[in-house]
C-alpha cells in the first residue's frame, strides 16, 4: 500500500527545473536567435531624472518586428509602441497613432525627445533573451552555467539578477539595466516561445 501510495504522489509532483548544468553559450545563443517569435509579459519601473513610475508591459518579438504593450496599474495609460529597424509609432490605448518617426535610429530619436535619455532598442530585444546585442562590442560575465551575469553594452549596465527555466532554456526573470541617466527594472512573469 505505501509503495502504491508513493508512486501515486509521485506522479503528481511538479517536474523539477532544467538541470543546473553548464551550457554552451554560443549554442545557447543560436538556439535564442533562432525563434521566429515570442512574447515576454511583466513589470517594468523605470528611474530617470525626470522620469519615473511602473507599467505592466507585453512585449511581443517577431523577426525585425516588435510590439510593445505598456499600461499603468488597472490598465491606467495604455500604450502601443510599435517599431522595426525603419519605423517607430506610438499608439493609444484607442488605437490612436501619436506619434510617428521613420529611419534607423527612430525609436532611440522618440524616447530621447520625449524623455531626455533612451536606450538601445536595438540590442534591448537580446538582452531581455539574457543575450548580447549582435551590432556593438560587449563585456559579459557568467555564472557557472553559462548564463550572463552582468553585461556592459551601449554605455549600459546589464545585471541578471534572476533566470527561469522556459522553452527549454533558462531565461531572465529580473534584470535590472542602469547608466547615467536612467535605471530601469525589468521583472518577466512570463515567456511564451
Amino acid at each position: 500500500m505505501w509503495v502504491a501510495l508513493a508512486v501515486l504522489l509521485g506522479g503528481c509532483a511538479v517536474r523539477p527545473p532544467l538541470p543546473e548544468e553548464p551550457v554552451d553559450p554560443e549554442l545557447r545563443q543560436q538556439a535564442l536567435l533562432a525563434l521566429a517569435g515570442w512574447e515576454a509579459r511583466g513589470r517594468i519601473a523605470v528611474r530617470a531624472e525626470a522620469t519615473g513610475g511602473q507599467a505592466s508591459f507585453v512585449w511581443r518579438q517577431q523577426s525585425e518586428d516588435t510590439v510593445l504593450r505598456v499600461s499603468g496599474p488597472f490598465g491606467a495609460g495604455a500604450y502601443e509602441i510599435a517599431w522595426s529597424p525603419t519605423e517607430f509609432t506610438l499608439r493609444s490605448a484607442h488605437g490612436e497613432s501619436r506619434v510617428a518617426y521613420a529611419g534607423p535610429d527612430a525609436a532611440e530619436r522618440f524616447l530621447a525627445d520625449e524623455l531626455g535619455w533612451s536606450w538601445p532598442v536595438a540590442s534591448l530585444r537580446y538582452w531581455l533573451l539574457g543575450l548580447a546585442g549582435p551590432a556593438t562590442p560587449a563585456e559579459e560575465l557568467r555564472d557557472a552555467q553559462g548564463r550572463l551575469t552582468l553585461l556592459s553594452q551601449d554605455g549600459w549596465q546589464v545585471n541578471y539578477q534572476e533566470y527561469r527555466p522556459e522553452g527549454g532554456w533558462w531565461l531572465p526573470r529580473k534584470l535590472e539595466m542602469e547608466n547615467d541617466a536612467a535605471r530601469i527594472r525589468v521583472i518577466i512573469d512570463a515567456w511564451a516561445l
